[in-house]
């Protein structure tokens, strides 16, 4: 299992991210040191072996991967009927896998991706 941390400010700038969160009224800026820091949900581990299936990886590839950012990683939590639920999307070079889960990290549906 590999924990992904909840606001990756570095994905935000991948092509076409900052405008879907735009539109979905998501604040992406960093946050402000200056202010009183908002309360962390904590981290969600998810399961390597399905983040490197849904890339074509191998699974001992992606906590590194994750970690150097190579594999970059957009978390979204889960509002009104879908509280308690997290969508991940994974950016590999011009893939996508998107992933629900619970918040223990247990999938709820795997979304399909885009190049």
């Amino acid at each position: 299992m590999t924990a992904i941390e909840w606001n990756d400010f570095d994905s935000h700038a991948l092509s076409g991210v900052g405008e879907a969160l735009d539109a979905a009224g998501v604040d992406t800026s960093a946050p402000d040191h200056a202010a009183e820091p908002a309360p962390a949900p904590g981290l969600v581990e998810v399961d390597a072996r399905l983040i490197a299936q849904g890339l074509g990886l191998e699974a001992e590839q992606v906590p590194a991967m994750v970690a150097d950012r190579r594999i970059a990683t957009l978390c979204e939590r889960g509002t009104g009927e879908d509280a308690g639920l997290f969508r991940f999307t994974f950016y590999f070079g011009k893939q996508r896998y998107r992933l629900v889960t619970d918040a223990s990290g247990q999938p709820v549906a795997n979304l399909a991706g885009g190049g």
